[in-house]
């Protein structure tokens, strides 16, 4: 550019007048100003907030406390609350099942615990009961169904079906179809009575068929495969009245009745048979009966077993007394002891498998997170498996939890970007020189209007 030009350029631009900017103009920069200011705020909120809120949702996937007395041999850590489904990826066959109320469906869900150490969420309806595997831990027994997990496919048994136990082989699983009348139907002289005899039988996975063997009111049942097969324990009876526990003969269905148990004694479990298939073990309970045991537990003063002969219903106590903690099903046996799920300070404390020791002592084998209940595992593991520590995977989730999760990174992360280019753009803009104008002095000595 020559020296005649640029002298040009110059006198024109000092004889132009100056720009009118109207105040409007300086509040909208000031306004947008704010309004970036507030946003930068905004998001720097609901990142602490995120931040801060982290923790409590990764505590669902923490590790258990240990039982009393010292770190059991094996603990299971509770899931996150963006677990995968088992429907999402199938985890089957599973070495432990149980139920965790914290998650995002906001209902207690089943927690499936697969060989791999992977943890699946079993989404139920409200109310609806989560079931119990079968020995082999393939299967998942529910009301009218049967649910492979390894599969995912349903296989249906009988309408109204309650299951109550799988036999050893893990082939049969005990039903009592619910006779009663859905609704109340009055009769001409105004009586009422909903309640029907009950149908007592097994459905077989080899065959897909159910038999029934025997009917009879049975509103509180519990049942148990003997270890052959062969013969099943079941109680009996109207909810209201005495239960009455029942031997039936599979090949004849021959029901042989034992003396009735009275409101301290009941079936131990779905592995209540001993391991020679001789007795029958009960649970007495000292201090209460056990539905007010179960419902003021610090009444429970203590509880043992009783051995009842199959043939001739002859009770035998055992050598302990008065055992601690809140027993729940006799889910197997392990080195000839007996091994009892416990329930003592649910859902304060963890529950606990526990083998009982005929000097009345029990010895941990697992030890479930505090908060989780309703622990269920395979007789198989119980009786020949080992109990490894286990934890959930945190990035083993769910799509909607990505979705999530990128929908709230979105936006501090645009901000930032955004702020970040027009920062560049305004240091750009100042070391090119581009719209510095004269100052205030330089206008009014063109007499043009100043800025304020």
């Amino acid at each position: 550019m020559s020296e005649t030009l640029r002298e040009a350029l110059r006198r024109a631009a000092e004889s132009a007048p100056a720009p009118r900017l109207g105040e409007q103009l300086w509040r909208r920069g000031r306004r947008r100003r704010r309004v970036r200011r507030a946003a930068a705020a905004l998001a720097g909120v609901l990142l602490v907030a995120g931040l801060a809120a982290l923790p409590g949702l990764v505590a669902g996937g923490a590790g258990p406390q240990p039982a009393d007395g010292g770190p059991a041999p094996g603990v299971l850590g509770r899931p996150y609350p963006w677990q995968l489904s088992y429907e999402q990826d199938l985890n089957g066959p599973v070495v432990a099942a149980f139920l965790d109320p914290d998650t995002v469906y906001l209902e207690s869900t089943g927690v499936l615990v697969g060989r791999d150490g992977s943890y699946r969420l079993f989404p139920m309806n409200p109310g609806e009961e989560f079931g119990f595997i079968s020995p082999d831990g393939r299967y998942l027994a529910r009301w009218s169904e049967i649910v492979d997990l390894v599969t995912g496919r349903s296989i249906p048994t009988e309408d109204r079906a309650r299951p109550l136990a799988w036999s050893r082989d893990g082939q049969r699983l005990l039903l009592v179809v619910d006779r009663d009348d859905g609704f109340i139907e009055y009769g001409p002289n105004g009586e009422s009575d909903p309640s029907h005899p009950d149908d007592i039988g097994y459905y077989d996975l080899a065959t897909g068929t159910t038999k029934m063997l025997l009917t009879v009111d049975a509103d509180t049942p519990a049942g148990a495969f003997s270890p052959d097969g062969q013969r099943i324990a079941i109680t009996v009876g109207k909810g209201d009245r005495p239960q009455a526990l029942t031997i039936i003969d599979i090949a004849t269905g021959t029901p042989n009745l034992l003396p009735e148990l009275t409101e301290r004694q009941r079936l131990a479990g779905e592995a209540a048979w001993t391991p020679d298939g001789r007795s029958v073990v009960l649970v007495a309970a000292d201090g209460c009966g056990w539905t007010g045991c179960e419902t003021w537990p610090d009444s429970l003063r203590g509880w043992r077993m009783q051995y009842v002969d199959a043939v001739t219903g002859k009770v035998a106590e055992e050598a302990a007394t008065a055992r601690r903690g809140l027993p729940g099903g006799l889910a197997g046996w392990r080195d000839g002891e007996p091994v009892f799920v416990d329930h003592e300070g649910y859902p304060e404390q963890a529950e606990k498998l526990v083998a009982a020791r005929a000097d009345g002592s029990a010895r941990v084998l697992l030890t479930l997170a505090a908060g989780a209940g309703g622990l269920n595992v395979p007789r198989d593991v119980i009786e020949h498996g080992t109990f490894d520590s286990r934890a959930a995977n945190p990035l083993a989730v769910q799509p909607w939890a990505v979705v999530c999760l990128l929908l709230c990174l979105a936006p501090p992360v645009l901000l930032v970007v955004v702020l970040r280019r027009r920062r560049r753009a305004v240091r750009a803009l100042s070391g090119s020189g581009v719209g510095q104008g004269a100052g205030a002095d330089d206008l009014r000595a063109e007499g043009g209007d100043t800025v304020a």
